[in-house]
């Protein structure tokens, strides 16, 4: 047999790192085996000591923005920084500028990331204005996303749902408003006081409802407090179909970056106390979330450091930075190496993609990183057009050399190696 390509090294495989030999064909993966059992090949890529293969990330929740907002980042620059990140599957969610809530908004967004994406792309669609298009969009979008506002559509189109992935932002805005209202003049320290802890646990009790009717596959998405992940872990039990994840910066991150970046560190849900950081950072350890999630959510730096608290849009970056600062917390110990599996193989899964794994029938997604490497996080060499982090300083210890996107060199040392609409549409299976 002869194939393609050959990447021979010390590979991630059932959670183990092993010596072994990928073959790929036909941007699949044909084979795995041992380097002298390997098939002949057109190519061969030999990595260096020091340097391990890893399956292509998946970030399940992204937000590119591009439409009237490509200022904030476009579908080109937000897949270059997925890439630089070792990501090569990325779910993008409806919250656009139209937001997508149509077949006809859907088939637009569709075009434009054709036309522009680095890697593959699934999409969201909000919930649908009109439900008689649900089967068109089932057959496009990867799920829905409901956020806050939207719970009573959740509720009232559940009879048009036929397994469909259901992404829920869980936090009852009923009390946010409430607290809002409390603060004539709040400051962007009050922000986890206006968006408490409650609001996301009644959220989640609410949701836990609905994932009982079987109708749908739930997934709660940014998970912040220790009473969510333990309810979301004792419905699992009694046989619940329901997922959820967390972000590192909710697991590593507490409200004191927000004491020392301001609005930089503003995102929703807030982050929180430390002993909730603590609690979401051994969710991850243990396993009780399905997935890591970026929420890469840009915005220009001059939005984000506005003085009034309304004015300052939450979310920040995090595409180019969630592998390194993964694999640097699998060195210190403070993760296990399993750990990959929430941002590869599990959130591909959920989504029903055939990546996120070094497995024979996969596609050939690669990612070679060299462990060792120490750099500082620097936002102003982000290839997002938002050049800021609350992450900003933090020393990590590994970097994506190469990346391959089905059996392609898509990028190298940092530099795309592949042009704009090599990304292709990613149908759930």
């Amino acid at each position: 047999m002869r194939v393609d390509l050959v990447i021979e090294g010390k590979a991630y495989l059932d959670g183990r790192l092993i010596e072994a030999a990928v073959a790929i064909d036909d941007g699949v993966i044909a084979s795995i085996s041992s380097p002298a059992l390997a098939p002949s090949s057109d190519e061969r890529v030999v990595m260096r000591q020091g340097q391990i293969m890893l399956p292509g990330m998946v970030d399940m929740h992204v937000h590119l923005r591009d439409f009237s907002q490509a200022y904030k980042e476009d579908w080109y620059t937000g897949t270059l920084a997925a890439l630089r990140g070792g990501v090569t599957l990325v779910a993008d969610m409806p919250n656009n500028d139209p937001f997508i809530d149509s077949l006809e908004r859907l088939m637009e967004k569709l075009e434009i990331a054709a036309r522009k994406a680095l890697v593959d792309f699934a999409l969201y669609c909000g919930a649908p204005r009109d439900l008689r298009e649900m089967p068109e969009i089932r057959r496009i979008a990867c799920g829905l996303k409901i956020y806050p506002e939207d719970y009573g559509k959740l509720l009232s189109m559940i009879n048009h749902l036929e397994g469909d992935l259901v992404v829920v932002h869980p936090e009852d805005l009923e009390t946010i408003m409430r607290e809002r209202r409390l603060i004539a003049k709040p400051t962007i320290e009050d922000h986890g006081r206006i968006r408490p802890r409650i609001a996301e646990i009644r959220a989640v009790e609410n949701m836990l409802r609905i994932a009982g009717s079987g109708r749908i596959r739930l997934h709660l998405t940014h998970l912040t407090t220790s009473d969510s992940i333990m309810m979301i872990a004792s419905s699992k039990l009694r046989g619940a179909t329901i997922s959820c994840d967390a972000t590192l910066h909710h697991a590593l991150l507490s409200s004191d970056a927000m004491r020392r970046f301001g609005g930089i560190a503003k995102v929703n849900p807030p982050l929180r106390s430390r002993e909730d950081a603590d609690a979401v950072l051994n969710a991850i350890r243990l396993g009780l979330v399905d997935a890591i999630v970026s929420d890469h959510a840009p915005h220009l730096l001059e939005e984000k450091l506005r003085s009034s608290y309304d004015e300052v849009p939450p979310g920040f970056p995090g595409l180019e930075i969630y592998l390194p600062l993964i694999m640097t917390q699998i060195m210190d110990g403070v993760m296990p190496l399993k750990t990959l599996d929430l941002y590869s193989r599990r959130p591909a899964e959920i989504l029903g993609a055939r990546k996120g794994a070094l497995e024979p029938g996969m596609d050939g997604d690669v990612v070679i990183v060299e462990l060792g490497r120490e750099h500082v996080i620097d936002p102003s060499r982000f290839a997002s057009k938002a050049k800021y982090s609350p992450f900003e300083g933090w020393v990590v210890r590994a970097e994506v050399r190469m990346v391959f996107l089905r059996g392609v060199l898509a990028l190298e040392d940092g530099e795309p190696r592949i042009g704009m609409g090599f990304g292709r549409y990613v149908a759930r299976s």
